[in-house]
């Protein structure tokens, strides 16, 4: 799409790029520059701006290769910016005036770099000079531009100790904070800055380039217009203290979540100590930056903070590769002292293990976390006859909000990556039940990353994608039913032009796989599917099934942007499927087995199959109700996962090792069960129920996740059993009970019509409201026959 850059800015900055100190830059080879400091680093900048009038307004724009806390006065914001492959990075936009003053005003800076890559942010290539830390900045205040240049004073911020990326795929970036070392009042005006360096103005030198001072420059090329807020404060959730006692403890190791995790386990190395642990909880899942106060503590106290979603049956924290915390190092000397992370923690329980001098008391500590999640204003609603699934909905709303940070993320709690095919689930919950569609039409596109041979990443903008280790050929499947639901919901034709470039591509990669059959064989990667036990090795029935449902949406998309080519080829393609996807069929049990290898049908049959040939409109009319009745079955449905069954809140099991090595035999009767979907392709096997021509049946689908409300959750978790508390991907029943209970859907691309066919099922009665681009639409249906439709477009009842 073109760019247009909201008034007053250009594309061209005036703005120079600033860092606190000269580019770390080394050299392997003349033409490899490379950064010859990879660590975590904090720098501060300040700007003092004079003012005899306050302005209606003070646009600025801010962009840190990083993280960045904007404040004026010592008031916050901005924060951010959006996570972005670091060459398709997006620059915030904020009014300065509401927080400026007639006198003296003080515009603070706090920049992050992380060095080396992390669920949300990829270090870029750098060129000569530019790219290991950098920082540009500019507004319009009154008749002045004010702009990062040597006019700003920077300096380290020293208080920041930086903290090796712990191991593990759930690690995040960690804070150690001394505010011994911390200048405290810098932000705000009357502070003396005469000690403090000039900026460092970064001069973009690369091989064959000029060297102008201002962005766009590589190697970040042309900074974006914003596509949203990054985080956005909200609610306080305050934590209540459960417990607390004093336990020994070792010294205070470099990695504060481990030192608290080995204060739980009792490890005591060197020479042993007393500290207290104290164990808050915030009630239910919360996602936003921590908020620390600590009263009558002594200098040096140190204050170790761990987060868990989870406590085991003896009441400790069940970290289950939560690696996610702090450290505070205590200032003293005033009655009460306050920090806030520079980063966004899920959790809800956070135990502090607090070391204090000796003969020092040790100090009281309060603890909450500030939303900072992307907003869900009002204007959109569901309710219903059945109190349950009027929870069902509204818990799924919370559960995408909570996973709806800088991006849609898997889950807030251990991971935070952007995952290319979880997020069609949050998606299609924003576009149903969210008035802002920011991020539903903007996650799309985030996760266009492909490799040069069209295959997307399988978690975008994040260490998984710089490394490239792995990836999941069916994420991208799911990606392009997000590109389908863009196109059904927004209408947007250039953007949806824009996306199936590189879509045609990534379907395109799939061919190397076809065999005469027209079915794929051996595909390689990492094929997911789902954490259900489904087979997926030789040629799977799942997989065939989802790349069918996509070329059939690519078909649909590319004929209506006009493009032949691409539609013709897709047909094609999608024809070869259906035709060969009888091979699959189990004539005896009425269903289609999970995969055919060496040219043997194998036995294991999952909801998995039926589903994905139900939803691409693979099976044969006189089949769809035999497939139906099978995997909806519940008499045979078993719920089972190699991987995330056993896992307990005492800890995992080691089933992941499945997931390089491949399942084992099945262990259940293969001739009888049937393997049912774990939450994530529940909303596959619902669409599937709907196309075979039976929607009134996935109300009551939806109460199966009474289950986690009877286990006391608040949010969704990963699977029927074990995962994280939190994962976006679980919310289907949000969007179902509206798009196929309701049958509130667009009958026209941009919702020029919008089509109300509702199924109600055992419901006596249900309404929504639900955001279109034209405004709400507002149905009431009635099992009696009832319907009240108030529309700003046409409505199609058919």
């Amino acid at each position: 799409m073109e760019l247009e850059h909201p008034e007053p800015f250009a594309a061209r900055w005036r703005a120079r790029w600033v860092w606190d100190r000269p580019p770390a830059i080394a050299f392997e080879t003349m033409s490899k520059p490379v950064d010859a400091d990879p660590t975590d680093h904090v720098a501060l900048f300040r700007r003092v701006v004079v003012l005899e009038v306050v302005p209606a307004s003070a646009p600025a724009r801010i962009w840190v290769d990083g993280r960045h806390v904007l404040r004026v006065n010592g008031v916050e914001v901005a924060r951010g910016p959006v996570r972005s492959e670091p060459r398709q990075a997006h620059y915030d936009v904020v009014d300065l005036a509401p927080h400026l003053v007639v006198g003296e005003n003080v515009i603070a800076i706090v920049a992050r770099r992380f060095g080396t890559p992390t669920s949300w942010w990829v270090p870029v290539p750098p060129s000569y000079s530019l790219g290991v830390g950098s920082l540009a900045f500019e507004a319009v205040i009154g008749d002045e531009w004010v702009v990062t240049d040597r006019s700003w004073r920077a300096v380290p911020g020293e208080a920041w100790t930086p903290v090796a990326l712990p191991d593990g795929p759930a690690a995040l970036p960690l804070e150690w904070f001394d505010a011994r070392n911390h200048p405290y009042g810098w932000d705000r005006p009357g502070f003396d800055d005469t000690a403090w360096g000039k900026a460092f103005e970064i001069t973009p030198v690369h091989g064959g380039g000029g060297a102008s001072m201002h962005p766009p420059s590589e190697p970040f090329g042309m900074l974006r217009p914003p596509v949203r807020g990054a985080f956005p404060g909200g609610d306080r959730h305050e934590a209540s203290l459960l417990e607390r006692r004093t336990i020994p403890v070792g010294a205070a190791g470099a990695d504060p979540v481990r030192s608290v995790h080995d204060a739980e386990a009792g490890t005591v190395e060197g020479e042993p100590a007393e500290a207290e642990r104290m164990l808050f909880d915030l009630g239910r899942t919360a996602a936003g930056t921590v908020s620390l106060r600590v009263t009558g503590a002594a200098p040096g106290a140190i204050v170790d903070v761990a987060a868990s979603e989870h406590l085991d049956r003896t009441g400790r924290i069940a970290p289950l590769g939560q690696l996610a915390g702090f450290r505070y190092v205590c200032r003293g000397g005033e009655s009460t002292e306050a920090f806030e992370t520079l980063e966004v923690i899920g959790t809800r329980y956070l135990l502090a293990v607090v070391r204090t001098p000796e003969g020092s008391p040790a100090p009281e500590l309060g603890l909450a976390v500030d939303d900072r999640l992307r907003p869900r204003p009002e204007g959109a609603s569901f309710e219903c006859s059945d109190p349950l699934l009027n929870r069902v909905h509204s818990v799924g709303l919370r559960t995408v909000d909570l996973c709806a940070l800088d991006a849609y993320v898997d889950c807030p709690t251990r991971e935070q990556r952007a995952w290319t095919g979880d997020s069609v689930v949050h998606q299609m919950v924003d576009l149903t039940s969210n008035p802002d569609w920011s991020m539903a039409i903007w996650h799309p596109q985030l996760a266009v990353a492909p490799r040069t041979d069209g295959m997307l990443a399988m978690a975008v903008a994040s260490d998984f994608a710089a490394a490239d280790q792995m990836f999941i050929p069916d994420w991208p499947l799911h990606w392009l039913h997000s590109v389908h639901n863009l196109y059904r919901y927004t209408g947007d034709r250039d953007l949806v032009a824009e996306l199936l470039v590189p879509a045609e591509r990534m379907m395109r990669w799939f061919e190397s796989y076809l065999g005469d059959d027209g079915l794929l064989h051996d595909v390689s990667g990492w094929v997911l599917v789902d954490w259900a036990s489904v087979y997926v090795s030789g040629c799977s029935s799942i997989l065939n099934g989802l790349w069918a449902r996509a070329l059939e949406e690519l078909t649909e998309m590319a004929r209506w942007l006009g493009n032949e080519g691409t539609a013709v080829w897709a047909d094609r393609r999608y024809e070869g499927v259906k035709g060969g996807f009888d091979v699959f069929w189990d004539e005896g049990r009425g269903s289609y087995v999970d995969h055919v290898v060496d040219g043997v049908a194998r036995r294991p049959m999952s909801q998995h199959a039926g589903a994905a040939a139900l939803a691409a409109g693979l099976v044969p009319a006189d089949r769809v109700g035999r497939v139906l009745d099978r995997i909806l079955d519940r008499s045979r449905l078993l719920r089972h996962s190699f991987v995330m069954y056993p896992s307990t809140p005492d800890g995992p099991d080691d089933g992941h090792m499945y997931v390089a090595l491949g399942y084992p035999e099945p262990t259940w009767d293969v001739e009888e069960a049937v393997i049912e979907a774990e939450p994530f392709f529940r909303y596959l096997v619902h669409d599937a129920v709907a196309r075979a021509g039976r929607p009134e049946l996935i109300a009551d689908l939806c109460r199966d996740w009474k289950v986690f409300l009877d286990a006391g959750h608040e949010s969704w978790p990963e699977c029927w059993t074990g995962g994280t508390n939190c994962h976006g991907w679980s919310s289907t029943p949000t969007r179902d009970l509206i798009v196929h209970t309701l049958g509130i859907t667009p009958a026209e691309p941009g919702y020029a019509s919008v089509r109300v066919v509702p199924n109600l099922g055992d419901l006596v009665w249900a309404r929504a409201t639900v955001p279109t681009p034209h405004g709400p639409v507002t149905v009431e249906a009635h099992a009696d026959g009832r319907l009240v439709v108030d529309s700003p477009v046409p409505v199609v009842r058919r």
